[in-house]
């Protein structure tokens, strides 16, 4: 393990320190550094920067002798007492601050864990995931599935590979632990090197040890304690349908959130008894060169061997297979797999893949917010610091020079800056489950995330400071103590510019932020209402787990029909929708082998058009008689268009899934288009023909519902389910439910947005108010002038509110350009998208313009109605 300690806390000691006490402060802490890093690299770093931080002592400090401490204590005690003195801006300040702040944190935490992906395994930079590459007419089609054979022949053969492991999910199974009964879903078989290449760490066990038995199984730490307590489960025995009978060997620390790998436990690889449950077909594959039933990780000797592995893959590939079976693999890091497996099928578990783009619009989003809360500190600070002139001015006469008020109101900022971290911290807190809620991350403040952003959050404080404090401290401080003593008041004139620059950047952003937020909405709305082209509603898809299920399908069916509220029930080999993919062949008229179309294929019964509900444009569909049927096939409107459209009926292709078995058959019938994948992808040629086909097995039970005794209805289902499937337990799932699942991404990113553009319209808020706050200020004995001439109440608050929707104006000018080329950059992804409606705008420029006036009212109200003699008088 790397003991060198980390470089940037200790050269922040040195700047900072003494010299003479330099050495033995650095060598006391690098010393503590060295003992704790074997325990826990990561709590070795932290205890380092607590360390440096605490030796930030007044004696310690590099300082000039003359430094006077009473002075800055002199500020700060002012300073406390201006905030407190002035309650009402000093809450406005605070609260908006925070907010901005705690939103800030949040989406750092957010983008935090998803850069963070795998990066705790220390050989992270040097794991790969094998990729294959099934090749067809259309082009690649990338997997991860690989042959079983594949990592012992890597690890043995190539010299390049260092270790490497097979990984596949296991099947759901009823698990028995302690004379207690439970149903596990995620869980994991992998290889006995799977410790060797991982750092997922271990509660209790030998990470070399733990998986050299053939009928070991460890678990999480959550699920140890489900099943055997707090008592210590190891060498306990734990049961797994369809597996077998394994040994508790090890006890691992739940797995991070941040892991593309997830799982409830690991068991070995023994896969006689699985094998037997399923079928000797599935034997045949499962151990074959040309079957890929497993992911594989390699652990690289170098990452620069990186691009030397294609080339040495296919040479160990080309002893064991036949040169035509060879398909091209390749490797993706394990870094890069939470970002750049788009596209790739197969995944190990339920798992969200991330977007890059999503996460840097997001942190855009997270920026913008916090610059308008500073944005907000300027507006109302320099409102508020008007009322202090006679302070600046009696300051400056006794002798003080404009750097030490600018100092004094730098101070103040800093207060409030700090007030308002620690009070973002509370607001951070208390939002994370909500925020965690509607993503579906599990996020959360840890103390070693605290300890280790110290740093951060002091940079943090100092920059906010700085950047929401510089303008009002410096623009305060260079006024002349005769002028400011003779008008009480400082000008307005002159500075204007920024502020009302300030206000029409938050206008920009704000429009923009909420048409954007329309837009998305819309898209979301659009992709969970569009018609499919099938039916999606009281569509029960229940999955096919067993052989027994699968075999016995045609008497389960007849059972199932008896049923009241069944309707309709048909077999289908993959399930149509965008979270799952039909099996990919190519197709070419008989006459014509050369012109080899790629197609995806779904196998159904005879009652498969009408209980999905698909459209026949024009033929027939199949008969019922299975040996008329299993030659017979029906394809979409897309896949007609290629052999002349309806003339297509009666037509012989010829049906090869890639690199294996064909089938010849007839066109008897064309569908409609429908969606068979995600909106984001255009429809693509589908040839269904017959579940009895050389493909593809059956998947899927599809049942169509009367909706009206649904729970009763599925426990019958259930029953007559779990009399064939010795697992007795029926997994299943609604199809508008399986649809919405393959827009998770969408979805979190449309609450994510959704809760920061609130937030942004409430920051913005806040500015209006401050700014209405300044010029009622500036402006006061103007409209105490304008109120003896006569003018009423309506005519000084359409005086007032000109200013604000010229601000308004210029900032729509831009923000509705911007927002249109940025809303279709974002569309371009999505195949089928919605249309940008012209009427948006104007909807969020009348929505900002209300609240404006509602605001501007509330502030002006009272100074209006005033008695304009105060106002005018300054003795």
């Amino acid at each position: 393990m790397n003991q060198q300690p980390p470089k940037w806390p200790l050269k922040f000691l040195r700047w900072f320190c003494k010299e003479d006490y330099l050495d033995e402060i650095e060598g006391d802490i690098i010393e503590l550094y060295v003992g704790r890093v074997n325990q826990s690299k990561t709590k070795a770093r932290a205890f380092l920067i607590w360390n440096v931080l605490r030796s930030m002592r007044w004696c310690n400090l590099k300082h000039k002798e003359g430094f006077r401490l009473g002075l800055f204590k002199n500020y700060f005690k002012v300073g406390f007492r201006a905030l407190v003195k002035d309650r009402q801006f000093t809450a406005i300040n605070l609260f908006g601050l925070s907010l901005g702040l705690a939103v800030f944190l949040t989406i750092i935490l957010l983008v935090r864990h998803e850069i963070s992906f795998d990066t705790f395994h220390s050989k992270a930079d040097r794991i790969y995931q094998v990729i294959q590459i099934h090749q067809n007419a259309d082009g690649d089609d990338p997997e991860i599935w690989t042959s079983y054979q594949l990592s012992d022949a890597l690890r043995n053969e190539v010299d390049i590979v260092e270790n490497a492991v097979t990984i596949h999910a296991t099947s759901s199974t009823w698990a028995e632990a302690d004379g207690k009964r439970f149903f596990e879903e995620d869980g994991i078989v992998a290889g006995s090197q799977f410790f060797e290449i991982f750092d997922f760490e271990l509660k209790d066990g030998n990470p070399t040890q733990v998986l050299k038995n053939k009928r070991s199984i460890i678990l999480s730490e959550s699920l140890a304690e489900k099943y055997f307590g707090f008592e210590s489960p190891i060498g306990e025995e734990v049961y797994l349908e369809f597996y077998g009978r394994f040994t508790v060997t090890g006890v691992l620390k739940d797995i991070p959130a941040n892991s593309y790998i997830q799982f409830n436990f690991i068991i070995s690889q023994d896969y006689d008894i699985f094998l037997e449950s399923v079928s000797n077909n599935f034997r045949r594959y499962f151990y074959a060169w040309e079957g890929d039933p497993v992911a594989t990780y390699v652990l690289l000797k170098d990452t620069n061997d990186k691009e030397l592995f294609e080339g040495k893959a296919e040479t160990l590939l080309e002893k064991y297979m036949d040169k035509e079976d060879i398909n091209p693999h390749y490797l993706l890091g394990l870094l890069d797999l939470h970002f750049q497996s788009h596209g790739i099928d197969g995944r190990i578990n339920n798992y969200v893949k991330g977007d890059f783009s999503k996460v840097k619009f997001l942190i855009i989003v997270g920026f913008i917010i916090l610059l308008m809360a500073c944005f907000n500190y300027i507006s109302i600070s320099t409102a508020r610091y008007i009322k202090r002139t006679r302070e600046v001015g009696v300051r400056k006469a006794m002798g003080a020079q404009s750097k030490q008020v600018a100092m004094q109101f730098l101070i103040e900022s800093f207060l409030m800056v700090l007030f308002s971290f620690i009070l973002c911290m509370i607001i951070t807190h208390f939002i994370l489950p909500y925020f965690n809620l509607l993503t579906g991350i599990q996020l959360a403040l840890t103390t070693v995330f605290l300890i280790e952003s110290i740093p951060y959050f002091i940079a943090t404080i100092i920059l906010v400071t700085l950047f929401a404090g510089f303008y009002p401290a410096f623009h305060l401080s260079r006024y002349s103590v005769v002028n400011v003593l003779k008008s009480m008041t400082i000008s307005s004139s002159g500075n204007d510019s920024l502020r009302k620059g300030l206000v029409v950047v938050q206008y920009l952003f704000v429009m923009t932020i909420l048409a954007g937020l329309f837009i998305v909405n819309q898209q979301y709305i659009y992709m969970n209402s569009k018609s499919l082209g099938f039916n999606t509603e009281q569509l029960l898809i229940v999955e096919i787990n067993s052989g027994q299920v699968r075999d016995n399908y045609l008497e389960i069916k007849d059972e199932l029909l008896k049923l009241p509220d069944v309707q309709k029930v048909t077999g289908i080999t993959r399930m149509i929708s965008g979270y799952r993919s039909g099996t990919a062949v190519d197709v070419n008229p008989i006459e014509k082998p050369d012109e080899k179309t790629p197609m995806r294929y779904y196998g159904i019964d005879q009652d498969g058009i009408a209980a999905l509900e698909l459209s026949l444009v024009v033929g027939q569909g199949f008969s019922g008689i299975n040996g008329q049927d299993s030659i017979s096939v029906i394809l979409n409107e897309t896949a007609a268009a290629k052999y002349g459209g309806t003339g297509a009926i009666g037509k012989l292709i010829k049906i090869q899934e890639v690199g294996d078995d064909e089938l010849n058959a007839r066109v008897i019938g064309i569908v409609n288009d429908f969606h068979y994948r995600s909106l984001r992808k255009s429809i693509g040629p589908v040839v269904i023909g017959h579940y009895n086909n050389p493909f593809v097995s059956l998947d899927d039970i599809v049942i169509q519902l009367s909706g009206y005794n649904t729970i009763a209805t599925l426990e019958e289902i259930e029953n007559i389910h779990n009399r064939f499937d010795t697992n007795q337990v029926m997994t299943w799932e609604f199809m508008d439910d399986m649809v919405q699942r393959e827009y998770e991404q969408e979805a979190i990113f449309r609450n994510v947005f959704l809760g920061a553009s609130i937030i942004s319209f409430c920051i913005a808020i806040l500015g209006m108010i401050g700014l209405s706050s300044y010029n009622v200020i500036a402006r006061r004995k103007e409209i105490a002038i304008r109120k003896i001439l006569g003018a009423g109440f309506l005519s000084l608050i359409n005086q007032h509110t000109k200013e604000f929707l010229k601000f308004l104006l210029i900032a729509s000018i831009v923000s509705i350009p911007l927002c249109w080329w940025l809303a279709s950059e974002w569309l371009v992804s999505f195949e089928y998208r919605v249309s940008i409606s012209p009427l948006i705008f104007p909807g969020v420029i009348a929505l900002v313009m209300l609240i404006t006036s509602i605001v501007i009212l509330a502030v002006s109200r009272k100074t209006i109605n005033s008695n304009p003699v105060n106002s005018i008088r300054y003795e």
